[in-house]
């Protein structure tokens, strides 16, 4: 079964709707970025993760999120650091 990206983006927003990303600084449209980002990630889960055992997707999911939570930790603190105001 392929996955849906209109429902992938919908799961997105809700996620987004809890812990929001500060796009004011940024010139860049919020639905442009999550489509294209969304569809990018879709291929190479298609392509690449699909196609693994269980316990390798397991292992793929969690140790891509905690680098996304270190690289967003980081973030955060070098936004601090600079004086700016933490998401």
């Amino acid at each position: 079964m392929a996955l849906n990206q209109k429902l992938v983006q919908e799961l997105v927003a809700e996620i987004e709707g809890a812990d929001p990303i500060d796009w004011a600084m940024l010139n860049v449209d919020e639905q442009q970025a999550t489509e294209l980002i969304a569809s990018s990630v879709m291929e190479h889960y298609e392509t690449n993760i699909k196609p693994m055992t269980e316990e390798q997707r397991d292992y793929v999911i969690v140790s891509s999120l905690v680098k996304l939570s270190l690289e967003n930790f980081v973030l955060n603190l070098r936004l601090l650091q600079a004086g700016g105001k933490a998401g």
